[in-house]
């Protein structure tokens, strides 16, 4: 698991306050306090933390957080 992972976890955690599994791939759907108002949350907190600018089609395709690692990872 890379760094950039684990971070994206922690703050997937805090703004979702649920636990995210260290290894696991945490989509959407599976998590119901990741409504609408939490997911513009996370994209906020995400943009503060790693310094990055997320497209409209970035922040409506967003389903998993291995789609915000891999954004996050070309943007970096």
């Amino acid at each position: 698991m890379t760094e950039i992972r684990k971070q994206i976890g922690a703050i997937l955690s805090e703004v979702l306050n649920t636990p995210i599994p260290p290894h696991g791939n945490p989509k959407r759907e599976e998590l119901p306090n990741w409504d609408s108002l939490k997911h513009m949350e996370l994209i906020l907190r995400l943009e503060e933390q790693f310094d990055v600018r997320f497209s409209i089609r970035e922040v409506a395709g967003i389903q998993s957080l291995d789609d915000i690692a891999r954004i996050i990872e070309v943007k970096s």
